[in-house]
């Protein structure tokens, strides 16, 4: 069985680029005229800027819509709650709802998924696979999200979630695991807790493929997953809300553009898109009937690179992960916003400064919020702090008396100060 070629959807997989826009002309029409119908704030958009769903015909005219940024669709269901009006579905449709940070309420109608299965493909899996899926299954949607996918690949999935390291090392080695879905860092401590339990990564586990997103994955770290389990690591990217945007094959050089959206690169301050090679943002228009999602920016920066790869896919290539456009910041797999660090603090009045500030201790993401109260703060101050802070963040925040060399005058609540190999 070859985990370096082939194809989950051949057809779609292996058109040229040109044959790719004019399917997605197609699609563009399609769900344009379904999400005016349907949608009452896509219809309001629409009658704002004077346009009609035939003037959206192809991807030229996508420039013609605004981009909508991620804190607009927390606006827009604040004001219309549930879904902001962009819910062109009835009701009876839905399959899950889930939350992302913001919040934002994502639904998800009966059959329509999240498109990760050519990625998952192209990195190896294939079917039979006993893999194990490290995400969560609460709230969010990735850890269903991935195991919807890669049920529909053919593996047997193990929803081990977040769990105890030495029970994932457990479960691996019981089961022969062949695959793993999570964040290659998580990967990396859980090969690190093998060890220590006496057991060897690469001769007593059967680690094949490994996939990791929702963080960074510099080469340094790639290595070391490949070079502890004697597997290949390879690299998708996606959102909560959108799914599957790209993905690596087995051999690399950028992500793959999927099948199921448009992507394009854009100024992220005009919304124009850039030409090819250029950094800007990541914006997707997503072919979905029950929440039509127009011209949604990621805040995430990337470029596209034309050209075939030898795997024979011609699709362009997002070159990877380059920054982010605005002031969110990616925490063990998690978006955390300013403005959710901002209202926790407000339940605290006896905090008179603060900032929260990212840093990286090896492959570990840690999170601490720099306090100042006049005084030392109070251990039970602390504790509620830190209890609140998870609530909202999901993610464990430390806590800790700052001095002033901690409270900068550059006005930011959440700062990254990682440095990634």
């Amino acid at each position: 069985m070859s985990r370096t070629q082939g194809f989950w959807n051949e057809a779609a997989e292996r058109r040229s680029w040109a044959e790719q826009q004019e399917v997605f002309g197609r699609e563009l029409r399609d769900v344009v005229a379904h999400a005016h119908a349907h949608a009452p704030a896509v219809r309001a958009m629409f009658d704002k800027l004077g346009l009609e769903p035939g003037d959206i015909r192809g991807l030229g005219d996508l420039p013609k819509l605004p981009v909508t940024a991620k804190a607009a669709l927390v606006e827009l269901q604040r004001r219309a709650p549930p879904f902001g009006g962009l819910l062109a579905v009835p009701p009876t449709e839905i399959a899950h709802i889930f939350q992302s940070p913001g919040p934002i309420y994502d639904p998800v109608a009966k059959g329509e998924g999240w498109g990760y299965e050519e990625g998952l493909y192209a990195a190896g899996f294939r079917p039979g696979d006993v893999c194990i899926n490290t995400f969560s299954y609460h709230m969010t949607p990735a850890g269903m999200m991935f195991h919807d996918d890669l049920t529909s690949v053919g593996c047997a999935v193990v929803p081990t979630g977040v769990g105890e390291r030495e029970t994932q090392v457990q479960i691996m080695r019981t089961l022969g695991a062949k695959g793993y879905l999570g964040m290659a860092s998580f990967l990396v401590q859980i090969g690190e807790k093998a060890r220590e339990l006496g057991v060897d990564p690469r001769k007593d586990l059967s680690l094949e493929v490994a996939w990791s997103i929702a963080e960074p994955m510099p080469p340094s770290l790639r290595s070391q997953v490949e070079e502890m389990f004697g597997c290949v690591c390879r690299q998708g990217y996606g959102t909560a809300d959108v799914g599957c945007i790209g993905y690596e094959c087995y051999h690399l050089g950028g992500w793959h553009l999927t099948h199921r959206a448009i992507v394009e690169i854009v100024d992220p301050t005009t919304g124009t898109p850039l030409p090819d090679g250029e950094t800007g943002e990541v914006v997707v228009t997503l072919f979905n009937r029950a929440y039509p999602l127009l011209r949604l920016g990621t805040g995430d920066l990337s470029a596209l690179d034309p050209g075939s790869c030898a795997c024979g896919r011609h699709s362009p290539k997002l070159r990877g992960w380059l920054g982010r456009a605005d002031q969110l910041v990616k925490v063990k797999g998690m978006f955390l916003h300013p403005g959710q660090v901002q209202g926790v603090l407000r339940e605290f009045p006896e905090v008179k400064r603060y900032r929260a500030v990212a840093t990286r201790d090896g492959n570990r993401d840690q999170v601490t919020l720099y306090i100042d109260t006049g005084a030392t703060p109070e251990p039970a101050l602390v504790e509620r702090l830190q209890q609140r802070l998870r609530d909202v963040l999901r993610i464990g925040v430390a806590v800790a008396a700052g001095d002033d060399s901690r409270f900068p005058a550059d006005g930011l609540v959440l700062a990254d100060e990682r440095v990634w190999d």
